[in-house]
């Protein structure tokens, strides 16, 4: 399995414009941080999860034409606002693309891009919407998924074999934490140094570090407040800021 890092940005990226850069080294090329996306190579399949506003050009950087599935973690418009961008993907691939969200999320998604779901005058529909399960199977890849907290909202976590992804997590429910142990690599999201209220702050994610102890953890989905070198430097050698681009197999 190889995972490719395509964003490791929060909403607006990383840095912002007009020297809105927080306190980062912007000398240093991996606190530039496109909007958050990440792709899953399993058995030759790419799995694409969320589509970044940015999706194109992250496609693009990582010698990516096909798809073979997208799995959404929620609806916020930074992991979703990309999906015009598969019509690409689509295409070139000559296939529908099934796109995989959680029941909550899906009238909002089809109001905004009904087009790409159901097609709309001249335009063939290019995705097929699907329902996520708490287990499911793409290709015969399984891959299990459950709700964490983020704020007003849920977001999904996605498991496949011993990697995980959670971006954009407050908190667990119950004992959904112990659904992570025996990692490999997770990768996670860590909006700034402080707590927000839809994101736990990085006190709070190395607690879920420190309990579920994966062999390498990953921090994704990173405001311009978070310098690189800064967070490598408060980190145990297991655990590192991501960057866009940033690949890994395990």
């Amino acid at each position: 399995m190889k995972i490719r890092i395509l964003g490791s940005g929060g909403s607006f990226g990383s840095p912002l414009a007009w020297q809105r850069n927080g306190k980062i080294d912007i000398n240093n090329r991996r606190n530039f941080r496109t909007r958050p996306s990440i792709l899953v190579n399993v058995n030759g399949n790419n799995i694409l999860i969320d589509t970044s506003p940015d999706l194109r050009q992250q496609l693009y950087d990582a010698k990516c034409t096909q798809i073979n599935s997208v799995l959404f973690t929620h609806g916020h418009s930074d992991h979703t606002s990309g999906l015009p961008d598969m019509r690409a993907i689509s295409l070139i691939n000559d296939k529908i693309i099934p796109a995989f969200a959680p029941i909550e999320m899906q009238k909002e998604i089809l109001s905004c891009y009904k087009y790409i779901f159901k097609g709309d005058k001249d335009y063939r529909p290019f995705m097929e919407l699907n329902t996520v399960q708490n287990e499911f199977q793409i290709n015969n890849i399984k891959i299990v998924s459950f709700k964490h907290n983020h704020g007003s909202i849920d977001a999904l976590t996605y498991r496949f074999g011993n990697f995980a992804y959670s971006t954009d997590i407050k908190k667990f429910y119950k004992n959904d934490i112990d659904k992570l142990k025996n990692l490999d690599l997770w990768v996670v999201g860590l909006l700034r140094w402080d707590p927000h209220p839809s994101h736990a702050g990085f006190d709070e994610i190395m607690e879920f570090v420190n309990y579920l102890k994966p062999k390498k953890t990953i921090f994704t989905h990173m405001t311009a407040l978070i310098d690189e070198k800064e967070l490598l430097n408060l980190c145990p050698q297991n655990v590192i800021p991501g960057y866009d681009g940033l690949e890994i197999s395990i």
